[in-house]
């Protein structure tokens, strides 16, 4: 974490506002099977900041600079906080590489501020399952479920080819088994379509 050369203004600022801080509702519910995750949304995150943040001369600003995401926390005094998060660039198209940029968003503002959006590490995070999520920490099981939803848009937008190009991106077979676990079945229906499609056509060359 960097900060601005003098922090005796922001860092009281901080302290007040943390002193304020409540809980979040996490309304954001994943569910498939027996398997349950919730955390709270950027939008929501947001929500509950702003007014806590404008009562104590604090602001936020994010912003994408080449393969990094940077999170500044500033102050009316001029003095800031920040946070660089890195960013993975290899994603199919630029909805995938957004659904990443909102899903760290989340989380580097969620830390910097003390604010715990998702479930606990150390809670029973869900009910038992045929174990396609359970390996997985929370913070990707979080992501998943965020690519879930991205895939799920692109579909009811009849954009299939682009939900597919969502789904092979994720290259990791255990995190491939955990997202298809959150795709309803039509879903899984044309991404299936689309992959057969695929080795078809490398098949005969084309």
């Amino acid at each position: 974490m960097k900060t601005s050369e003098q922090t005796n203004e922001i860092y009281p600022a901080f302290f007040a506002m943390q002193k304020a801080l409540k809980p979040i509702k996490r309304d954001k519910v994943v569910k498939t099977g027996k398997y349950e995750f919730r955390y709270a949304p950027l939008d929501s995150i947001m929500e509950l900041l702003t007014p806590l943040f404008s009562d104590n001369g604090l602001a936020v600003m994010q912003g994408v600079d080449s393969d990094c995401l940077t999170t500044r926390i500033i102050h009316t005094s001029g003095q800031w906080v920040e946070s660089q998060t890195f960013l993975n660039k290899d994603h199919a198209n630029m909805q995938g590489f957004g659904g990443e940029v909102t899903y760290k968003r989340r989380y580097a503002l969620s830390a910097m501020v003390g604010l715990v959006a998702d479930e606990d590490n150390d809670a029973p995070r869900h009910k038992p399952t045929d174990g396609s999520m359970e390996t997985l920490s929370p913070r990707r099981q979080s992501f998943l479920a965020d690519m879930a939803e991205i895939i799920k848009d692109k579909h009811a937008d009849e954009n299939e080819y682009g939900a597919y190009e969502e789904y092979v991106q994720i290259t990791d077979q255990e995190e491939r088994v955990a997202l298809w676990s959150l795709l309803p079945s039509k879903v899984r229906t044309a991404l299936t379509k689309l992959n057969q499609a695929e080795r078809e056509g490398a098949k005969h060359g084309v």
